[in-house]
Protein backbone atom coordinates (compact mmCIF):
# COMPACT_ATOMS: atom_id res chain seq x y z
CA UNK A 1 0.00 0.00 0.00
CA UNK A 2 2.61 2.35 0.45
CA UNK A 3 2.79 3.26 -3.12
CA UNK A 4 -0.54 4.56 -3.15
CA UNK A 5 -0.18 7.11 -0.33
CA UNK A 6 1.87 10.19 -2.14
CA UNK A 7 -0.53 10.57 -4.86
CA UNK A 8 -1.02 14.81 -5.51
CA UNK A 9 -4.67 15.47 -6.14
CA UNK A 10 -5.19 18.21 -8.58
CA UNK A 11 -8.18 20.39 -9.36
CA UNK A 12 -9.47 20.69 -13.06
CA UNK A 13 -6.94 18.26 -14.63
CA UNK A 14 -8.83 17.13 -17.54
CA UNK A 15 -7.02 16.14 -20.93
CA UNK A 16 -8.76 15.46 -24.22
CA UNK A 17 -6.94 13.77 -27.26
CA UNK A 18 -8.23 14.25 -31.04
CA UNK A 19 -7.87 12.06 -33.55
CA UNK A 20 -9.13 12.35 -37.24
CA UNK A 21 -12.40 10.97 -38.27
CA UNK A 22 -12.12 8.49 -40.86
CA UNK A 23 -15.98 8.77 -41.76
CA UNK A 24 -15.63 12.59 -42.47
CA UNK A 25 -14.34 13.94 -45.71
CA UNK A 26 -13.67 17.40 -44.07
CA UNK A 27 -10.23 17.12 -43.47
CA UNK A 28 -10.02 18.91 -39.83
CA UNK A 29 -12.56 17.03 -38.20
CA UNK A 30 -11.66 15.05 -35.24
CA UNK A 31 -13.27 12.16 -32.68
CA UNK A 32 -12.54 12.92 -29.18
CA UNK A 33 -11.53 10.97 -26.22
CA UNK A 34 -10.43 11.07 -23.15
CA UNK A 35 -7.61 8.97 -21.79
CA UNK A 36 -8.49 6.93 -18.45
CA UNK A 37 -6.85 8.72 -15.15
CA UNK A 38 -8.20 5.79 -13.36
CA UNK A 39 -7.84 6.19 -9.34
CA UNK A 40 -7.70 2.13 -7.28
CA UNK A 41 -9.40 1.62 -4.38
CA UNK A 42 -6.55 1.94 -2.68
CA UNK A 43 -5.77 5.22 -4.05
CA UNK A 44 -9.10 6.57 -3.01
CA UNK A 45 -8.25 4.78 0.70
CA UNK A 46 -5.33 6.60 0.88
CA UNK A 47 -7.02 10.34 -0.03
CA UNK A 48 -9.96 9.44 2.64
CA UNK A 49 -6.47 8.85 5.81
CA UNK A 50 -4.88 12.08 4.11
CA UNK A 51 -8.03 13.87 4.58
CA UNK A 52 -9.46 12.31 7.82
CA UNK A 53 -6.60 11.55 10.21
CA UNK A 54 -9.24 9.53 12.49
CA UNK A 55 -8.99 6.82 9.95
CA UNK A 56 -6.80 4.52 8.59
CA UNK A 57 -5.93 2.60 5.50
CA UNK A 58 -6.88 -0.57 6.72
CA UNK A 59 -10.34 0.65 8.16
CA UNK A 60 -11.36 1.88 4.83
CA UNK A 61 -10.11 -0.80 2.34
CA UNK A 62 -11.88 -3.12 4.88
CA UNK A 63 -15.04 -1.57 4.88
CA UNK A 64 -14.97 -0.84 0.98
CA UNK A 65 -14.54 -4.75 0.74
CA UNK A 66 -18.03 -5.25 2.09
CA UNK A 67 -19.86 -2.91 0.56
CA UNK A 68 -18.25 -4.70 -2.52
CA UNK A 69 -19.62 -7.79 -1.65
CA UNK A 70 -23.40 -6.53 -0.11
CA UNK A 71 -23.50 -4.78 -3.82
CA UNK A 72 -22.79 -8.04 -5.72
CA UNK A 73 -25.06 -10.00 -3.77
CA UNK A 74 -27.64 -7.18 -4.55
CA UNK A 75 -27.11 -7.70 -7.91
CA UNK A 76 -26.98 -11.39 -7.71
CA UNK A 77 -30.53 -11.25 -6.47
CA UNK A 78 -32.08 -8.57 -9.49
CA UNK A 79 -31.78 -5.40 -7.75
CA UNK A 80 -30.37 -2.13 -8.84
CA UNK A 81 -28.01 -0.40 -6.38
CA UNK A 82 -27.13 3.40 -5.99
CA UNK A 83 -23.52 3.80 -5.30
CA UNK A 84 -22.53 5.94 -2.83
CA UNK A 85 -25.13 8.19 -4.18
CA UNK A 86 -22.48 8.81 -7.92
CA UNK A 87 -24.26 6.81 -10.20
CA UNK A 88 -27.04 3.47 -9.86
CA UNK A 89 -26.08 0.21 -11.36
CA UNK A 90 -29.00 -1.73 -12.62
CA UNK A 91 -29.64 -4.96 -14.62
CA UNK A 92 -30.88 -4.20 -18.77
CA UNK A 93 -31.16 -6.74 -21.58
CA UNK A 94 -29.08 -5.81 -24.43
CA UNK A 95 -30.65 -6.26 -28.18
CA UNK A 96 -33.24 -7.25 -29.98
CA UNK A 97 -34.90 -10.64 -28.67
CA UNK A 98 -35.90 -13.72 -30.34
CA UNK A 99 -39.88 -14.19 -29.35
CA UNK A 100 -39.50 -17.83 -30.26
CA UNK A 101 -38.48 -18.48 -26.37
CA UNK A 102 -37.85 -14.90 -24.87
CA UNK A 103 -36.98 -15.90 -21.59
CA UNK A 104 -34.35 -17.58 -22.76
CA UNK A 105 -32.43 -15.34 -25.11
CA UNK A 106 -33.15 -12.23 -22.30
CA UNK A 107 -31.33 -14.58 -20.08
CA UNK A 108 -28.54 -14.23 -22.40
CA UNK A 109 -28.59 -11.04 -23.34
CA UNK A 110 -28.26 -9.59 -19.46
CA UNK A 111 -25.98 -6.33 -19.11
CA UNK A 112 -25.32 -4.25 -16.53
CA UNK A 113 -25.86 -0.64 -17.12
CA UNK A 114 -25.24 2.65 -15.01
CA UNK A 115 -26.74 6.01 -14.75
CA UNK A 116 -25.41 8.86 -12.81
CA UNK A 117 -26.79 10.90 -10.38
CA UNK A 118 -27.29 14.83 -10.51
CA UNK A 119 -24.48 15.18 -7.68
CA UNK A 120 -21.94 13.41 -10.01
CA UNK A 121 -23.01 15.41 -13.34
CA UNK A 122 -22.71 18.57 -11.63
CA UNK A 123 -19.13 17.59 -10.71
CA UNK A 124 -18.00 17.03 -14.57
CA UNK A 125 -19.61 20.15 -15.17
CA UNK A 126 -16.87 21.76 -13.33
CA UNK A 127 -13.92 20.66 -15.10
CA UNK A 128 -12.22 22.20 -17.21
CA UNK A 129 -9.76 21.32 -20.14
CA UNK A 130 -5.76 21.44 -19.38
CA UNK A 131 -4.60 20.14 -22.19
CA UNK A 132 -5.57 19.09 -25.78
CA UNK A 133 -3.62 16.79 -27.72
CA UNK A 134 -3.55 16.12 -31.67
CA UNK A 135 -3.03 13.09 -33.12
CA UNK A 136 -0.54 13.49 -35.84
CA UNK A 137 1.04 10.24 -36.04
CA UNK A 138 3.98 10.04 -33.67
CA UNK A 139 3.35 7.99 -30.85
CA UNK A 140 1.30 9.12 -27.76
CA UNK A 141 1.86 9.31 -23.95
CA UNK A 142 -1.57 9.38 -22.23
CA UNK A 143 -0.52 8.32 -18.74
CA UNK A 144 2.83 7.28 -16.62
CA UNK A 145 1.80 5.02 -13.60
CA UNK A 146 3.89 4.13 -10.72
CA UNK A 147 4.72 0.31 -10.44
CA UNK A 148 3.71 -1.74 -8.22
CA UNK A 149 0.31 -0.05 -7.35
CA UNK A 150 -0.79 1.33 -10.81
CA UNK A 151 -0.43 5.12 -9.29
CA UNK A 152 -0.85 7.79 -11.43
CA UNK A 153 2.05 9.99 -10.64
CA UNK A 154 5.10 12.12 -12.04
CA UNK A 155 7.27 10.85 -9.61
CA UNK A 156 9.30 7.73 -9.96
CA UNK A 157 11.87 5.42 -7.76
CA UNK A 158 15.43 4.29 -8.93
CA UNK A 159 15.40 0.67 -9.21
CA UNK A 160 11.37 0.53 -9.43
CA UNK A 161 9.25 -0.14 -12.91
CA UNK A 162 7.19 2.61 -14.96
CA UNK A 163 4.27 1.81 -17.15
CA UNK A 164 3.43 4.14 -19.69
CA UNK A 165 -0.48 3.99 -22.11
CA UNK A 166 -0.81 5.65 -24.83
CA UNK A 167 -0.46 4.74 -28.87
CA UNK A 168 1.99 3.40 -30.81
CA UNK A 169 4.31 3.40 -28.29
CA UNK A 170 5.63 -0.18 -29.40
CA UNK A 171 9.73 -0.28 -29.64
CA UNK A 172 9.92 -1.41 -32.76
CA UNK A 173 12.84 -1.62 -35.53
CA UNK A 174 16.63 -0.69 -35.62
CA UNK A 175 17.58 2.50 -34.18
CA UNK A 176 14.36 2.45 -32.08
CA UNK A 177 15.42 3.83 -28.18
CA UNK A 178 14.06 4.56 -25.33
CA UNK A 179 15.76 7.12 -23.10
CA UNK A 180 15.61 9.03 -19.64
CA UNK A 181 16.69 12.58 -20.62
CA UNK A 182 18.05 14.96 -17.85
CA UNK A 183 15.89 18.34 -17.98
CA UNK A 184 16.48 21.59 -17.08
CA UNK A 185 14.36 23.92 -14.54
CA UNK A 186 12.37 24.79 -17.87
CA UNK A 187 11.49 21.32 -18.48
CA UNK A 188 14.31 21.35 -21.39
CA UNK A 189 16.46 18.56 -22.69
CA UNK A 190 20.01 18.92 -23.66
CA UNK A 191 20.38 18.00 -27.42
CA UNK A 192 23.58 15.78 -26.97
CA UNK A 193 21.98 12.01 -26.81
CA UNK A 194 25.50 11.31 -24.08
CA UNK A 195 24.04 13.03 -21.53
CA UNK A 196 20.83 10.53 -22.03
CA UNK A 197 20.68 7.29 -19.83
CA UNK A 198 19.11 4.77 -22.41
CA UNK A 199 16.78 1.97 -21.55
CA UNK A 200 18.80 -1.63 -22.11
CA UNK A 201 15.71 -4.16 -23.90
CA UNK A 202 15.93 -6.23 -21.15
CA UNK A 203 14.64 -3.87 -18.90
CA UNK A 204 11.78 -3.74 -20.99
CA UNK A 205 8.79 -5.86 -19.44
CA UNK A 206 5.90 -4.99 -21.92
CA UNK A 207 6.48 -3.31 -25.26
CA UNK A 208 3.18 -3.29 -26.20
CA UNK A 209 1.71 -0.68 -28.72
CA UNK A 210 -1.03 0.81 -26.01
CA UNK A 211 1.49 -0.10 -23.04
CA UNK A 212 5.02 0.08 -22.52
CA UNK A 213 6.59 -0.81 -19.10
CA UNK A 214 10.03 -0.57 -18.08
CA UNK A 215 12.81 -0.70 -14.98
CA UNK A 216 14.43 2.28 -14.20
CA UNK A 217 18.30 2.20 -13.59
CA UNK A 218 19.15 1.53 -10.20
CA UNK A 219 22.28 3.68 -10.78
CA UNK A 220 20.71 6.96 -12.18
CA UNK A 221 21.07 10.46 -10.74
CA UNK A 222 18.49 11.78 -9.04
CA UNK A 223 16.76 14.62 -10.54
CA UNK A 224 14.29 16.06 -12.94
CA UNK A 225 13.77 13.81 -16.46
CA UNK A 226 11.78 13.11 -19.80
CA UNK A 227 11.12 10.30 -20.88
CA UNK A 228 11.86 10.05 -24.61
CA UNK A 229 11.09 7.43 -26.93
CA UNK A 230 11.88 6.70 -30.58
CA UNK A 231 10.47 3.86 -32.84
CA UNK A 232 9.73 2.94 -36.17
CA UNK A 233 6.54 1.07 -35.31
CA UNK A 234 3.82 0.97 -37.89
CA UNK A 235 1.42 -1.49 -37.15
CA UNK A 236 2.25 -5.50 -37.43
CA UNK A 237 4.94 -6.52 -38.40
CA UNK A 238 5.82 -3.34 -40.65
CA UNK A 239 8.02 -1.03 -39.87
CA UNK A 240 8.30 2.96 -40.92
CA UNK A 241 11.55 4.22 -43.17
CA UNK A 242 11.19 7.23 -40.66
CA UNK A 243 11.37 7.25 -37.28
CA UNK A 244 8.37 8.40 -34.60
CA UNK A 245 8.95 10.33 -31.51
CA UNK A 246 7.47 11.41 -28.23
CA UNK A 247 8.81 13.29 -24.93
CA UNK A 248 7.05 12.92 -21.79
CA UNK A 249 6.34 15.65 -19.30
CA UNK A 250 8.57 15.99 -16.89
CA UNK A 251 8.93 13.62 -14.67
CA UNK A 252 11.08 13.37 -10.90
CA UNK A 253 13.21 10.39 -10.23
CA UNK A 254 14.71 9.69 -6.86
CA UNK A 255 16.55 6.82 -5.16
Amino acid sequence: MADSLNIKDEDNKLVIALRNNPFSTEKKNFIGSIPRDTLTISNLAARVKDGDRGLDEYTVLKSAGLLKKECLKAIRRGQAVNLLGLCTMFIAPEGTVDGTNPSAALSQKLVLRFSPTSEAADAVAGLKITKVIVNDGQPQIDGMLRLPGESPSNMFVAGKAVRLIGSRLKLAGKGSALHLCPADESGNISRDEADWVRIPEDQLACNKPGRLEFFIPDDIADGRYRIRLRTFFCGGKQELKTAISTVSDVVTIRS
